[in-house]
């Protein structure tokens, strides 16, 4: 018996998939954007931060009840203190990946860190 393993069209029907795969890959891993940090408190920006152009110690205080420390160096920002009970804040660590976040809920105070490149991806 003598059986085709491709038919006429095959070879461009693969063709057309690869050419698409690879487009769809290249679109995914674009650059995203330098990493932000956003601080939120009561549900309104109270500033952003560019976090790769930070090197030096940036210390923000917003005006929050109880009161919370939020310091930015080196590309990373964090609750440096908090004055709530349970510091759950200040536990989260340093932030600088997109996804980040960090809350202070009886401060009302977010910070959120946005835009950085993807570091991996979920189909």
């Amino acid at each position: 018996m003598n059986i085709k393993l491709f038919k006429k069209w095959d070879a461009a029907v693969i063709a057309v998939a690869l050419a698409a795969a690879l487009i769809f890959s290249l679109w995914s891993h674009r650059e995203r954007g330098a990493p932000v940090a956003v601080i939120t408190v009561g549900g309104e920006v109270l500033e952003t931060v560019e976090l790769s152009s930070v090197t030096d110690r940036i210390t923000i205080n917003p005006d929050t009840d109880p009161e919370v420390v939020i310091v930015a160096e080196n590309g990373e920002i964090w609750f440096e203190n908090a004055g709530c009970e349970d510091r759950l804040c200040v536990a989260a660590g340093k932030l600088s990946k997109s996804g980040d976040t960090a809350v202070c809920l009886p401060a009302k105070t977010v910070i959120t860190v946005e835009g950085s490149e993807v570091d991996a991806v979920v189909y």
